[in-house]
């Protein structure tokens, strides 16, 4: 059963990822329009995630349930040691789901329409840079073994773990990933100039994707990092790696044909084959440490919380999948 809930984990995390950084990207890509383009955006953005909006995060705490209940120590730490980072992540989220539905629904249409129109664009750049960065710390090297907390200051637990070149990269990293992911959802939804327009978004957003993730390599060469001998340990990962870019050409085939689902269906792919190929080289030891292992087997519950979660998840699966499927289908997202 304890495959059953490790499954769970890895396809909320990735959901997340996918219809998630969709959502944010939209507020990103608004972000960085010029003020001509930002209504255009804007109406886009109702159109594309109003409606699913906030099924999305619906992935996030099936993920913080699953670590909560099943891997204790897991989450004790990331929780205890990136505070900072995921206390700032949640103000994001709070700040942007408060702007998105008050410049929306709010009866009263006045000057405070730009404040929230501010708060939406910045949190959604603020929120996804620190997805990242949370990220970045879990396999920067720079998290302190539970052993070694004691004899730790403030700084080493509670600073250097997520201020490091390597964690601000990776924020960088999925804030392009999640602008890239966005635009390629919001070409399948427009037409004439707009499509133009996002897909010339999608163009710089992949760019830059690529870039920042090749300056994270360098940085993680410099810096000795545990990161880079897991990548270069494994044949998988330069397959993965590979297929990974070769995709890159059939998604951009399909969006200047125009297709709807299929380079949604081609990202989705792209991004699981990221999360699957980092779950495999470094399971179960998936926190890498100055100093130290710890597999996320460590310490675990008894098998009748496996057996009792699994069950519930299972459950949960029969009701929720089919609905969400029913909700996207309906506005449209899945749709040729």
């Amino acid at each position: 059963m304890i495959g059953i809930v490790i499954a769970f984990l890895f396809l909320s995390i990735l959901f997340y990822l996918v219809f998630g950084g969709a959502d944010f990207g939209v507020g990103v890509l608004e972000f960085f329009s010029s003020k001509k383009n930002k209504e255009i955006t804007k109406r886009t953005a109702y159109k594309v995630i109003g409606p699913v909006w906030e099924a999305n995060h619906i992935w996030l705490i099936i993920c913080i349930v699953i670590l909560w209940i099943g891997f204790p120590i897991y989450y004790n730490l990331i929780v205890t040691q990136l505070h900072f980072p995921l206390t700032l992540l949640l103000v994001g989220i709070i700040g942007r789901g408060t702007a998105f539905v008050f410049r929306h629904y709010d009866a009263y249409q006045d000057k405070s329409q730009k404040l929230y129109d501010r708060i939406f664009e910045i949190s959604s750049v603020f929120t996804p840079l620190f997805i990242g960065i949370t990220a970045g710390s879990l396999i920067s090297g720079n998290m302190v073994h539970p052993d070694l907390v004691a004899n730790s200051d403030f700084k080493t637990l509670y600073l250097d773990t997520w201020i490091n070149p390597f964690s601000i990269l990776m924020g960088i990293f999925v804030l392009a990933l999640f602008a890239f992911t966005s635009a390629v959802f919001i070409t399948g939804d427009t037409k004439g100039d707009e499509f133009i327009y996002y897909k010339k978004k999608a163009k710089r957003a992949n760019i830059a994707a690529l870039v920042i993730g090749g300056l994270l390599f360098l940085e993680a060469g410099i810096s000795q990092r545990q990161f880079l001998d897991l990548f270069f340990a494994n044949k998988l990962t330069f397959i993965v790696f590979i297929l990974v870019s070769v995709l890159i050409f059939p998604l951009w085939h399909f969006i200047n044909k125009r297709y709807k689902l299929i380079p949604r269906l081609i990202v989705g792919i792209q991004l699981f084959l990221i999360l699957f190929v980092w779950s495999f080289l470094a399971f179960p030891n998936l926190i890498l440490f100055q100093s130290g292992e710890l597999s996320i087997l460590s310490e675990t519950p008894p098998d009748v919380v496996y057996k009792s979660l699994g069950i519930a998840l299972l459950i949960a699966a029969v009701f929720v999948l089919p609905g969400l499927y029913h909700l996207f289908k309906t506005f449209g997202l899945i749709s040729k």
